[in-house]
């Protein structure tokens, strides 16, 4: 097993010793920071880069980063109003014989290769969306809407949902021709209209491995969960108050009632509660939540970004703006530290 870690200085891999420990392995792009990190079927290494100078860049390893080459990066059409800003994920999916890469990015659009990054198709159904005039910025001090998460269908390769901070869950079902919002029983209290069609932050969406019509995110909000591929949501936010604003979400390979986030105490104080870092968990589909802290410190005021968080069997693995990376063997009943003194780390990956 191995761990990628995307920060705003590099990209860190790290490899568990036979003594079970977690050593660092390579460091890639040092100085530079890293939009987002994945490792195809094909084992083959992504990565987005966001120059603050030179905008975003994309590379690939196909050695498992020995080396790695820049491809062309996604563009908006020559008419487009819009202006790639950042790469927020890369994600790839089989298209019959096909290995198709997908890139989303701020401003919020969906760009797919199907040549390994020699080329990019926008997908315009979803850029030109009735709705667009309503997305609103979606943090880091921006202004315009971003996407952030991509689910495919196993059983329907014509069929994915996607998360865009601040607009809501969207779907397709004939590969990206036509979108439809699906943000319904979700809150957005920031909204004059909380129950809004369109406008909605998810941080986070993950998919069952198991049931793919099962799906959970982190609302910012709070927490949902739904049963029909995200038609419909339903709340399971804490009701003692704890497991509700945050960003990172990890669901059970295994068993989609079992789930953790890592919440803050607000949207406005982005820090732990009572400045303990804790994991919360839920066994039951979110009808309880148990704070997870063995072994993290206290007191602590990190935060853990949506990406920065990941499960690969029993291993639970996050990072947080504070450069701090932490590891547990045991789906999170006692946790290790594997480095202190990174950059704010973005992105983890456990990956084989």
């Amino acid at each position: 097993m191995k761990l990628a870690v995307g920060t705003d200085k590099g990209l860190l891999i790290y490899k568990q010793a036979k003594n079970s420990e977690w050593v660092l392995a390579d460091i890639h792009f040092i100085g530079m920071p890293i939009g987002t990190f994945h490792a195809d079927k094909n084992q083959h290494w992504w990565v987005a880069i966001n120059h603050k100078h030179w905008g975003p860049k994309v590379y690939v390893s196909a050695n498992m980063g020995k080396t790695f080459t820049e491809v062309n990066s996604p563009k908006f059409h020559t008419d487009s109003p819009f202006t790639l800003k950042s790469i927020w994920t890369i994600k790839s999916q089989s298209i019959g014989p096909v290995h198709r890469i997908h890139i989303g990015t701020e401003p919020a659009a969906l760009f797919y290769s199907d040549d390994l990054g020699k080329s990019w198709n926008e997908m315009n159904g979803l850029s030109n969306h009735p709705s667009r005039s309503n997305w609103q910025g979606g943090g880091k001090g921006s202004n315009s809407p971003f996407l952030h998460t991509l689910l495919t269908n196993p059983e329907n390769e014509e069929h994915l949902i996607i998360g865009i901070s601040c607009a809501g869950v969207f779907q397709t079902y004939d590969g990206g021709m036509t979108w439809q919002p699906n943000n319904t029983g979700l809150k957005a209290f920031f909204l004059p209209n909380s129950e809004s069609v369109v406008g909605h932050d998810p941080h986070t969406i993950c998919q069952s491995k198991i049931n793919p019509n099962i799906l959970w995110q982190q609302n910012h909000c709070g927490i949902y969960r739904s049963n029909d591929h995200g038609k419909t949501w339903q709340d399971l936010t804490d009701q003692k108050g704890k497991a509700v604003y945050g960003f990172a979400m990890a669901i059970a390979e295994d068993n989609d009632s079992e789930a953790w986030v890592i919440p803050a105490q607000s949207d406005h104080l982005r820090i732990p509660h009572e400045q303990k870092l804790a994991v919360y968990y839920t066994k039951d589909a979110g009808q309880n939540w148990e704070s997870l802290e063995n072994g993290l410190p206290n007191p602590a005021f990190d935060l853990v970004l949506r990406d920065a968080m990941d499960i690969m069997g029993n291993a639970l693995v996050f990072g947080t703006n504070n450069g701090n990376l932490y590891i547990s063997m045991d789906k999170g009943q006692h946790w290790t530290t594997i480095s202190q003194n990174l950059s704010a780390v973005r992105s983890v990956t456990l990956f084989l």
